[in-house]
């Protein structure tokens, strides 16, 4: 077993520019929730989140006096990788005067160096001092080539008797599917789709012959330690739309990819209709 809690912060900038590029690969977090009662432990949980590299794991773990978030991911390297976590906690502290529940909050990063199929352990009520946990998880990360990009996947079993536990694949997308169409009053233009990739140059569609410029970028992201570690925003874009050779603000219109349609009303009356979906496998 390798302790968890000992890199810094730093550790976790430095592995962001350490991503190596390679081959498809594919890698899987296998994980467990454990839980110690006198001299035995038992295993209340299980669940296994698998997809491409840059797949990132959500923990959700819920009881009434504890409620414990945190994403990990990986920066693969030739022989080991970089864990890294983003975590939440809120604890159930005691009461007030008044019998209200006081809680407290507490928001951190985390990053360790570890090998592949080697086991991290994470403590939701904090480090064990002198005594045991009472609860903890623990996360196996291993990797292997694949034939070609595919889907996430995730799977989770829980014992009755275990607290709220969750287990989820986070993919943030790097194409997106972009279907639009033009509308004024009875007048609907032919739909024009495009596969673009988020943060490229604009691309130039012509809808009911008005020129306009399209791109992609993400959401603002969430600065509360809860969002930002949850990464509800992470399946949202933002299409950026200008008139072609405009020098004014674009107009934006953000969505998440479930292929839902989304209106934008455009300056002359024109309104701009579009969906997001993922791409195909490659």
């Amino acid at each position: 077993m390798r302790p968890w809690w000992f890199a810094s912060l730093a550790a976790v900038m430095i592995a962001a520019g350490l991503v190596a590029q390679g081959p498809a690969r594919r890698v899987t977090y296998r994980v467990r929730l454990l839980e110690r009662r006198g001299v035995e432990t038992f295993e209340l949980a299980t669940g296994a989140v698998s997809g491409p590299t840059e797949t990132q794991l959500r923990l959700l773990l819920r009881s009434d006096t504890l409620e414990f978030a945190a994403l990990l991911g990986v920066t693969p390297e030739p022989d080991s990788a970089v864990l890294a976590a983003d975590v939440y906690t809120r604890r159930l502290t005691g009461r007030s005067r008044r019998r209200l529940p006081l809680w407290e909050e507490d928001a951190y990063r985390r990053a360790v160096r570890i090998a592949w199929g080697d086991t991290a352990r994470l403590y939701p009520a904090g480090p064990p001092a002198r005594r045991p946990p009472g609860q903890w998880i623990e996360v196996v990360v291993a990797t292997a080539a694949v034939g070609g990009a595919t889907r996430p996947t995730e799977e989770v079993a829980v014992q009755e008797e275990a607290p709220e536990f969750v287990v989820e694949a986070v993919a943030r997308p790097r194409r997106v599917i972009v279907a639009v169409l033009l509308v004024r009053g009875d007048m609907v233009s032919a739909p024009v789709s495009f596969d673009l990739v988020l943060d490229a140059p604009a691309r130039r569609v012509t809808l009911r012959r008005r020129p306009l410029e399209l791109s992609l970028a993400r959401p603002e992201p969430a600065t509360a330690g809860r969002d930002r570690v949850l990464a509800r925003d992470v399946e949202t874009v933002c299409l950026r739309v200008t008139d072609a050779g405009a020098t004014e603000a674009a107009r934006v219109l953000c969505g998440r990819l479930n292929n839902v349609a989304r209106r934008l009303a455009l300056a002359g009356g024109d309104t701009l209709v579009a969906t997001f979906g993922w791409p195909g496998v490659r």
